[in-house]
């Protein structure tokens, strides 16, 4: 289970309700939850505030065993998106 998705729950909420509090599609919160697709800063902004938590509580820590190629799935940053 995705942290996004552990959070979601511990604040009680639905995907639909998730998704409706964070202004986006059902469908791309579920992508976000499964690791279909990459959770970029601003989504983890957005959805701090929908769920009412910290944005570092949707990214995992960092330690000496991460596995770097885990992080692509946690959060990225596009050159040129706002």
């Amino acid at each position: 289970m995705s942290l996004l998705t552990k959070k979601r729950k511990e604040a009680g909420l639905s995907m639909t309700e998730c998704a409706q509090r964070a202004g986006m599609d059902l469908s791309k919160l579920s992508r976000l939850e499964h690791g279909h697709l990459k959770l970029k800063v601003n989504d983890v902004l957005i959805l701090s505030r929908a769920i009412g938590c910290q944005p570092s509580e949707l990214i995992p820590a960092l330690d000496d065993e991460t596995d770097p190629d885990a992080l692509t799935a946690v959060a990225t940053a596009e050159e040129g998106t706002p």
